[in-house]
């Protein structure tokens, strides 16, 4: 029941923020809005306030802000197709934007509750890695890597996916105001996390050397799972080979790590797409609702600091959407986006009966992929995935 709650409420929050968008930049340019609806169905609440019909339908994953002439002609000088383009490019594009921005405000309130954050600045070289006998120093910060900069360190950890087995990398090091590259091959990594009755035991591996053991009781954040008890798992994984210097969060430096975490989530949403064009990822790992609500209820019950969690999910999904909504496809804002921009290049406007059928055929297109992936998802639940 929690979990249903709160993903209705992330749903809620989302959607209504992104027609708030739609809704606030065409009244500020005197649009004539017809109504403004949070989910799809059946109204379950409605209201008319100056003309302006305000809903709230029983299905909450979904919503719309209709106007005036926006899928057909009309004589009505404040009609959405009347309105000059770059005005109609505004109104379109503000509702992924403000979904984009959500996603920044929750990133700045999770990492002031999540102090200190971590830096692309060295500040301990493995031992037993490759880079260490390369020349890597403490102090150094990194800049590049593979010739793509590095902004932050999840670009590090982002850049890190795409390393392999006994291929020479190169980084880019600030040192001592100069800049310095280093060739190294990456370290191979291994966790094993054995699970005991009182707790789990976690070593971890460099390079296939042993590189220290820890010990960890259950308690609320580490919840035992009688069914790994008494088994080992075995993560291995592909680094550089340093531990990141970490900074304190202050009032200065919170705004630039909250901006960059929401461009690295930007990021990886095209990243995303690229892999799945290119055929590095399938269709069937996409998730839809079903997926969702179980990633909802992993971070509902994620311990004393699930909250956070919450949050953190609520950031990637707003970006994810309002990135995903500017994407030039059918149905999408960003379809609508596109006939727009060939409207501003030919000066010809193109007739709203047509890019309406184009966006009803789009909707429909959409809609089966959503039931596709929500099939998916069940089937992944159905079979322990």
């Amino acid at each position: 029941m929690v979990t249903a709650i709160i993903t209705i409420i992330m749903f809620l929050v989302m959607v209504s923020l992104h027609e708030f968008g739609h809704f606030i930049t065409a009244k500020l340019m005197n649009f004539k809005i017809l109504e403004y609806a949070i989910g799809f169905g059946p109204a379950i609440w409605k209201s008319k306030k100056s003309a302006i019909q305000y809903s709230l339908r029983i299905i909450p994953f979904g919503g719309y802000c209709k106007f005036e002439g926006e899928d057909t002609e009309s004589e009505d000088p404040r009609a959405f197709s009347n309105q000059a383009v770059w005005k109609r490019i505004i109104v379109v594009a503000a509702g992924g934007v403000f979904n984009v921005i959500l996603g920044f405000v929750l990133f700045l309130l999770i990492i002031s509750q999540t102090s200190p954050m971590v830096t692309n600045k060295v500040e301990s070289v493995v031992s037993d890695s490759y880079i260490a006998e390369s020349g890597l120093l403490p102090g150094d910060e990194i800049v590049r890597i593979n010739g793509k900069k590095v902004n932050f360190y999840n670009d590090i950890t982002l850049y890190a996916q795409d390393f392999t087995e006994n291929t020479e990398c190169t980084v880019v090091v600030k040192r001592d105001g100069e800049k310095h590259e280093i060739d190294f091959k990456p370290t191979k990594s291994t966790v094993v996390y054995d699970y005991k009755e009182d707790g789990v035991s976690v070593s971890e591996f460099v390079n296939g050397k042993p590189a220290g053991t820890k010990d960890y009781e259950y308690n609320e954040d580490i919840v035992k799972d009688e069914e790994l008890v008494g088994k080992k798992e075995k993560v291995e994984r592909l680094i550089i080979g340093f531990v990141p210097y970490q900074e304190d969060v202050t009032v200065f430096n919170i705004w630039g790590e909250a901006w960059n975490q929401t461009r690295f989530v930007v990021k990886l949403v095209y990243n995303s797409l690229w892999q799945m064009v290119t055929g590095k990822v399938g269709v069937d790992q996409m998730s839809g609702p079903v997926g969702i609500v179980k990633e909802v209820n992993n971070a509902v019950n994620s311990g004393s600091t699930s909250w956070l969690y919450v949050l953190n999910l609520t950031a990637l999904l707003t970006i994810n959407l309002g990135v995903f909504n500017l994407l030039p496809l059918p149905a999408l804002d960003g379809g609508r986006l596109f006939f727009m921009i060939i409207e501003l290049i030919t000066r010809k406007k193109i007739p709203p009966e047509k890019e309406g059928m184009v966006h009803g055929i789009g909707f429909m297109l959409l809609i089966a992929l959503v039931i596709f992936v929500s099939f998916n998802d069940i089937m992944k639940l159905i079979n322990g995935g």
